[in-house]
Parts: structure tokens; sequence; C-alpha cells
């Protein structure tokens, strides 16, 4: 038998079936009940249809398996007759049923070719670049836009010896107001509504997405932010450091090393510097003598630290290369987080009528750098 006449035969049998439970539904609607006959009939010719299929089915999976190996798929009539709501119709309890058949490939004529597309679990990620800044600072909860506060601006320390009877030395401390205001960081992305009921994988990582373009976004500010409202002032900004001036042929190392004791000097503890990973890749490759000898910060095969000098180095691509920052960071910086990350959804303008929703993250919060003179910020030689 041609492939054609196993169509037509099934064609001709579904036909008979549609018209068999055509009048099953309306003796159900117009009487309550269905007679014994009608039930039968469209039982038999069910279970006719079903087998037919099967062999077919099976006809195709012999085929299959000597040419591609992946098992046939079902048809759509023998996975409707195999389905529990068509069991259900034939039981009497339900009227009518729906069953929707999703990606069905069809094949019209013997010189067609059929691909079956196979679906991976899962996303593909593009990249997620390492957070490093906001790991490292202190983070205190506030409820307001603005948070107020005073810090010392000048400190003359005049302690000293005195001789009995002698007048004391007077010490000065001044103080200066301290504003910080709590600005917005969000981003939306428009999805289909399509998207949001057929495929919960993709919505989870757009999710992620979004969370993830905030917590770049907000690393960027934390160390550039100029201050200029919407903009966070941040670790670079202006007046939130101390300038450092390099010494000649100094590497990257050398001038951590005179920025940590410049520190000590000043009453610091230095923590963290902040370095591009240009600029300690260098250092990691430097040798000695002429460039052919030892390397100088551990062989490639070593499990060498990061952090020369007792000093935490703490990567990040938004420190400008041959630019370094050392600071007692631990107290001279302070995240006021006004609320996490947020993820909302709706309507927004004309997205009911285009079938769209959009999703919108957004994240309050301020950076206060409370001793701006615990901060050193430099450029180095090498």
């Amino acid at each position: 038998m041609e492939a054609k006449d196993i169509k037509d035969a099934l064609d001709a049998h579904a036909a008979k079936l549609e018209e068999s439970v055509k009048k099953y539904e309306g003796q159900l609607q117009e009487n309550g009940k269905v007679a014994k006959e009608a039930k039968d009939e469209v039982k038999s010719l069910a279970d006719d249809f079903a087998a037919m299929s099967a062999s077919v089915t099976a006809m195709g999976q012999k085929l299959a398996d000597g040419i591609r190996g992946p098992a046939a798929l079902l048809t759509p009539g023998a996975e409707f007759c195999a389905s529990e709501q068509f069991k259900q119709l034939v039981a009497g309890n339900v009227q009518r049923v729906r069953m929707e058949v999703k990606n069905t490939i069809t094949v019209d004529g013997a010189s067609s070719t059929t691909v079956f597309p196979q679906q991976q679990a899962g996303i593909i990620p593009g990249a997620f670049a390492p957070l490093t800044v906001r790991q490292v600072l202190r983070s205190i909860p506030v409820s307001s836009n603005m948070v107020n506060s005073l810090r010392e601006a000048a400190w003359t320390n005049a302690a000293v010896e005195v001789s009995e009877a002698n007048a004391k030395s007077e010490s000065t401390l001044t103080f200066e107001q301290y504003n910080v205001p709590v600005e917005v960081v969000a981003h939306f992305i428009k999805v289909s509504n399509q998207l949001l009921a057929d495929a919960p994988a993709v919505v989870a990582y757009i999710d992620t997405r979004l969370r993830d373009g905030l917590a770049q976004r907000i690393d960027f500010q934390l160390v550039k932010g100029n201050g200029t409202t919407p903009n966070i002032s941040g670790l670079t900004d202006s007046g939130n450091y101390t300038s450092y001036s390099p010494t000649s042929d100094d590497t990257l190392t050398d001038a951590i090393n005179r920025m940590k004791y410049t520190l000590w000097a000043l009453g610091y503890m230095p923590d963290t510097a902040l370095v591009n990973p240009a600029d300690w890749g260098t250092m990691e490759r430097t040798r000695e003598g002429t460039g052919t000898g030892t390397y100088l910060y551990g062989a490639p095969g070593m499990a060498a630290g990061v952090n020369p000098f007792g000093v935490r180095i703490v990567l990040t691509n938004h420190v400008t290369a041959g630019t370094v920052v050392v600071g007692a960071l631990n107290r001279a910086a302070v995240i006021y987080a006004r609320s996490g990350a947020v993820i909302e959804m709706g309507y927004v303008n004309d997205d009911f009528t285009k079938n769209l929703v959009t999703i919108r993250a957004e994240e309050r919060l301020g950076l206060g750098i409370e001793v701006p003179s615990a901060i050193l910020y430099g450029t180095f030689t090498l």
C-alpha cells in the first residue's frame, strides 16, 4: 500500500469518527444523556483509529530507526485518542474537550524532507562580568531619599606635656555637614504574553539578566559615578579621595606599598586596592633582569595570592588602566541601601494591544564617603 493510500484511509476513518462524535455531543446536549449505541459507535471507531494510527507509527518507527535513529512522533489523531481528555469524553463526564498539538511538522508529498528539531534544555547565556566592588564595601539599610550626617572636617591634636601650673594647649576639631542622596538605578525589557505563558525558563533567565544588569551598573557607579544627579558619587569622584603622586619607575606593587604606608602615616590602616585586571596581568608577567628570568610574582604554575604587602587586591574593569585606588575602605566608605533589586511587571502605554508586558528592574542606593583622607587614588609609572 502506498503512503497516499494509507493517508486516505486514515482521513476517511477520521471523518467517520468526527461525525460519530458530533452525533454523541448532539444527544448529550439535547437529552442530557447518550444512547448506548452512540457510545459504542464512538468507542469502536476511536479504538480502530488508534490501532490504525499505532500501526502507521510502528511502520514509521522502523523506517526511522534505519535512517536517522530517533523515534517517530505520534500522529495528531493517535495522540488525541490516547489522551485523558478523550477518555473523559467517551465516559460521558464532559461535553466537549480541546487538545492543542504544538510544534506539529507535516509532510505533503514523497519528495518532502522532514527535520525534527532537537530542543536543548536551558539557555546559552551571554557574558556575566564578575561583580567585585560592592562586595568589599559596608552596607547600611536606610528609609529615606537623603542621608544627612556630620563628618570630621579637621583635627589638630595639641596634646603635649605640661609642667605644673602652666597653661594647657587647646586642640581644635571642626565638623561639616555631609549629605548623601539616594539614587535610582533601573532598566526594563519588553516580553510577549506568549513567551510569559509558554516559556517560564526564558522569563526566569530574563529576571536573572535584569538583576545582573543592575549590579553591573552599580559596580560602575561605585567607582566612577560623577555625583551629578541621578549619578552616584563614586570612589574616584572629585572630593572623595586624596590624590597620590607616583614615584618614578614604580611598578604597580611599588605604588601599592607606598600608598599603604602613606595612609599608615595619616593614621589609617589600608585594607583594599582596586586594580584594573590588565595592570595586574602585567604585574604577574614581570620577570627578573631583562624579562627572561624568574617571574617576580610567582611561577605560572603556582597559586600566587593577590595581597601584596598584606593589601587585598580587588580586580575591576571600572578602574582606569594605569591607575589604582588604595584605601581603608571598610572605614572610609559605606553603601546606603534604600531598597534591594526589585522586579515588577505591567502594561505600559500600548503594551496591552500589542500583547506585550514590560518587566522592570530597579534598585535605590547611595554611596557615602565618610573619610576621604583614608582613600588614595592616582597613577603609577609601569
